[in-house]
């Protein structure tokens, strides 16, 4: 009978924690459970997904004095909730005998045959992200015992914003012959569906590409959406009514039940094609929308606040809004602020952030009422690529000269994240997933296409695994696109990366997903 030679199960020795007091932000550092910090454990720990489910009864027509259930009353779900549990180390005084005001993250790695200590890599299995921690009550234990010599132990009650897992995403080339072209932008379809009015997604079922037009190839062929219904396993193609063989689409957005691609060589002032979206996710014809768009001031990429609040930015510092994509766009700053051509727009609840040449970085904190430039930006010697958004005051930029900066203070200020290889190559994405989760794109001068991860709020950043695998070798990720209005575990666990392939004229679709079973 042959012996045992390791575990299937996981057990407790294959996990260590770490903390991040502050939370989730790039300039908060983690400290390692019992080397950097107090001994923890982590205990008791309550994640409901429910609030409660009541039975909504009534009279059965057909046997008097009975009832019937005809559906079921969901109430919200109470926050998730654990206790921390801190042996007291000698040398200092421990941090939870003070006062802990503010939130804080905790990290659970999971792994054998590993370094625990190495948050980027020490794992195997999955971290859990304890996010958004508050302590409600302490228990300070028995302090001075007649009789024992036991560890002190301070027991700390916490209320979270979220309990959720990041695993390894591992890639593969999905779209395979469907993607002969460059694939310029990449999204999701933001559908979550149980199955009762439709087909069953939770918000990575839907996914949509755009390839860029083939040139002056014979024949030459336009621009066309690549999209997949069924989470990747098979891809469809379709043609962008009306749209001319050389016309370059930029970028492309779900709109509600629309799909929108952003074309600045549309017209003269540029314009966007709008197609309606089936109950399955299928586009039907695209319609052609010029109307708003000042000539010269060509739109190049759009931000969604909602169905009927969408933003474009474009040359000149012009940034459009519609409120109905079929109708057309009137300008919400017309140059303004900056005159600088702006390429890329990112927003979150009120505060929405163009950026593009000199490093111009364009905000407005009221929805669009007013755009200011910020108080300072990052470098003065290149142009800003991409931009995510964060909140109010956070706000990440990547550069054309392969940098990346970040502001915690609405772009007061700025600091620069350093990885391997930033000084040089583009960065070309950034996306965050959740408040903790994020990426951002870079290719080398090589040119080849990397992918850096992050789940501690931009803390650290790793490009190898066991976070992110098999990432095939091509020239670059253009896009890249997280799930988005979904769980936490959802979109932290899900990439789509659409770029050039390594020939230099092909495209890939790629997707990145962490295997749940």
């Amino acid at each position: 009978m042959p012996g045992v030679s390791g575990d299937e199960i996981i057990k407790t020795t294959h996990k260590r924690n770490f903390i991040q007091l502050g939370g989730a932000r790039p300039n908060n550092p983690l400290a390692y459970a019992g080397q950097n910090g107090q001994y923890m454990a982590i205990t008791g720990v309550g994640a409901p997904e429910l609030g409660g489910v009541d039975p909504i009864r009534v009279q059965d027509p057909r046997r008097p004095g009975r009832y019937r259930i005809v559906g079921r009353s969901l109430s919200p779900a109470d926050l998730a909730s654990a206790t921390l549990t801190l042996k007291e180390r000698r040398g200092s005084v421990p941090k939870q005998l003070s006062k802990i005001n503010c939130a804080f993250n905790a990290y659970e790695v999971t792994g054998s045959c590993k370094d625990l200590s190495d948050f980027l890599s020490g794992w195997t299995d999955y971290v859990l992200i304890y996010a958004g921690a508050l302590v409600t009550d302490k228990n300070l234990g028995d302090r001075s015992p007649f009789d024992t010599d036991d560890p002190i132990e301070d027991e700390l009650s916490l209320v979270l914003n979220d309990i959720y897992p990041v695993g390894a995403l591992s890639f593969g080339d999905n779209a395979g012959p469907q993607v002969d072209r460059e694939v310029m932008d990449v999204v999701y379809g933001s559908v979550i569906q149980c199955g009762d009015c439709g087909v069953p997604d939770d918000g990575t079922q839907r996914i949509y590409g755009i390839t860029r037009p083939s040139g002056a190839a014979s024949p030459g062929l336009p621009a066309e959406v690549v999209y997949s219904l069924d989470g990747g396993a098979t891809w469809n193609e379709a043609s962008i009514t009306g749209i001319a063989i050389n016309e370059v689409a930029l970028s492309l957005d779900v709109v509600g039940d629309k799909l929108v691609i952003v074309s600045r060589d549309a017209g003269p002032a540029g314009g966007y094609y709008w197609a309606q979206l089936s109950t399955l996710g299928v586009p039907g014809a695209f319609t052609k929308v010029t109307t708003g768009f000042v000539a010269g001031k060509y739109p190049n990429d759009l931000y969604v606040a909602s169905p009927r609040e969408v933003y474009f930015c474009g040359d000149g510092g012009y940034i459009y809004k519609t409120t109905d994509v079929t109708v057309g766009v009137t300008p919400s700053n017309a140059g303004v602020a900056t005159t600088d051509h702006l390429i890329r727009i990112s927003g979150q609840d009120e505060t929405i952030v163009a950026v593009g040449a000199s490093m111009a970085i364009v905000k407005t904190v009221n929805r669009g009422a007013t755009w200011a430039v910020t108080g300072t930006a990052p470098v003065a010697q290149s142009s800003a690529s991409a931009i995510a958004v964060l909140g109010q005051l956070r706000f990440w930029v990547g550069t054309l000269s392969g940098r990346v900066f970040y502001t915690i203070n609405g772009g007061d200020t700025w600091v620069e994240k350093t990885f391997n290889g930033s000084g040089s190559g583009v960065v070309r994405d950034i996306v965050f997933a959740t408040d903790d989760v994020g990426y951002f794109s870079h290719d080398t001068t090589t040119p080849t296409a990397r992918i850096f991860a992050t789940w501690n709020g931009g803390a650290d950043w790793t490009l190898a695994g066991p976070r992110v695998l098999n990432l095939p070798t091509f020239n670059r990720a253009t896009r890249i696109a997280a799930p988005r209005d979904v769980d936490n575990g959802v979109a932290a666990n899900n990439l789509a990366v659409g770029g050039l392939s390594g020939g230099g004229t092909d495209g890939v679709l790629l997707l990145g997903v962490a295997a749940v079973l």
